[in-house]
């Protein structure tokens, strides 16, 4: 079966992929048919694809140049975690905050809210972000790794390096942020692959209390 194109307004992340010709009609067609079989685990195709091997930043480019990332109140809606009502009290909530120049992002809000917990919160930022959730309990961080972004920068950003070799590294986060992570970038070689994880805040902070 084909993979039927919408118009330019309604096109979806795997179709873009498809005609930047970062993956082809085929791979489309198996994330699809395999979100279809995943339907209890409401898992988004970029996520899908992502676990496919598909390059993180390839994803990441084409949900903000074509203005597809989910925002972060209708995942909580998506997953269930909130009702219509709590999400429209957040958001008249954080309307309240820009008349006084104050940004709140959304999930803070819920969370100060009590509707959502620190877990639901991780899981909303992991779809958001198109980033695996991993565990960090037992790991020991590497010094050697750590150095590729620094003691101070790790610190200061609550990061802690997993792996570093010649192809890529892989980051965790405490707490994703786009300026941080496009400056990561641009501190590495274009052909090496940086890819971010999420990773709870208190295990990030045991590891670099190790270091």
């Amino acid at each position: 079966m084909g993979t039927n194109f919408n118009s330019p307004a309604e096109k979806r992340l795997g179709e873009i992929l498809v005609e930047k010709h970062i993956i082809s009609s085929g791979v489309l067609q198996l994330a699809l048919e395999r979100q279809k079989k995943e339907k209890g685990n409401y898992k988004y195709i970029g996520e899908i694809l992502l676990e496919m091997g598909v390059p993180q930043q390839k994803i990441h480019d084409a949900l903000d140049d074509y203005k597809k990332r989910k925002p972060i109140g209708e995942i909580f809606m998506d997953l269930k975690m909130i009702t219509p009502d709590q999400l429209q009290e957040a958001l008249e909530r954080q309307r309240r905050f820009a008349k006084m120049a104050i940004h709140k992002p959304m999930g803070t809000l819920l969370l100060e809210m009590g509707v959502t917990n620190y877990h639901g919160y991780m899981e909303v930022l992991s779809k958001h972000f198109n980033m695996a959730i991993v565990s960090l309990r037992g790991f020991s961080p590497s010094a050697s790794c750590q150095r590729a972004i620094g003691k101070a920068y790790a610190q200061r950003h609550q990061i802690v390096v997993l792996e570093n070799d010649l192809k890529g590294i892989k980051l965790a986060l405490a707490e994703p942020n786009p300026l941080v992570m496009d400056e990561i970038r641009r501190a590495f070689p274009s052909g090496k692959r940086v890819e971010f994880c999420l990773a709870d805040r208190f295990e990030i902070g045991n590891c670099l209390r190790e270091i």
